[in-house]
């Protein structure tokens, strides 16, 4: 990262309340474990020490200031992860996932190939989740340095152009319409019999009268 870099933390008023929200789980514990399972004692210990380490993470990361993000003209650093570069984003969103039994928004964001950054253990269990293998926690923020981080990173991050579709050449010459030809008129087929039949019993009994007149004269 430059020295022209700029530095996000998380804000140390929501992290004082996660410090309390891990207390209060740790009294839970203490008294459900010491009611319900007073003769349990492998429970006991494991909720005690579980509550516990979680309890001294939220002091520490209230007492120290630690950053949430790191940005420059290259790219960001989100926590301890492996810094990704602008040029490979492929695209940034402002999502809200369901966090702690609320909703929280985020910015996630997409690499164009997620294979090119190893991946700490974090990244790996979140990658196929809501939050994605690279993701800016809004909500562990304030609100102006949550606005503020979001309009610089959609600064560097333009959304891709999608080429318009080019428009075929038309011919100057228009296809002139097809004339309709009228179909002729056919006389129905029972028309056609009842003319033809006359003329058939005529034919034959011109034949027939020949025949007799024929036979006459031989005689």
């Amino acid at each position: 990262m430059s020295k022209s870099a700029q530095v996000f933390y998380y804000s140390r008023r929501k992290m004082g309340f996660y410090l309390l929200f891990n207390l209060g789980l740790l009294a839970l514990a203490i008294l459900f474990t010491w009611a319900i399972f007073p003769y349990y004692q492998p429970i006991y210990y494991f909720a005690l020490i579980t509550c516990s380490l979680s309890i001294l993470g939220s002091l520490f990361v209230f007492l120290v200031r630690l950053p949430l993000a790191v940005i420059d003209e290259e790219g960001i650093k989100i926590d301890h992860d492996q810094p990704l570069k602008w040029s490979q984003v492929k695209e940034v969103e402002h999502v809200e996932i369901h966090y702690l039994g609320a909703r929280r928004a985020i910015l996630k964001i997409t690499p164009k190939k997620l294979s090119n950054y190893r991946r700490n253990l974090m990244q790996v269990i979140t990658m196929h989740s809501e939050f994605g293998a690279f993701s800016v926690p809004l909500y562990a923020m304030s609100d102006n340095k949550a606005k503020q981080i979001e309009k610089l990173i959609f600064s560097y991050v333009k959304p891709e152009k999608k080429e318009a579709a080019k428009s075929e050449p038309v011919s100057e010459k228009k296809p002139q319409p097809k004339k309709k030809v009228p179909a002729k008129k056919v006389a129905p087929a029972t028309k056609k019999a009842t003319v033809v039949a006359p003329k058939a019993k005529a034919n034959s009994a011109k034949t027939a009268g020949k025949k007799v007149k024929a036979a006459v004269k031989k005689r």
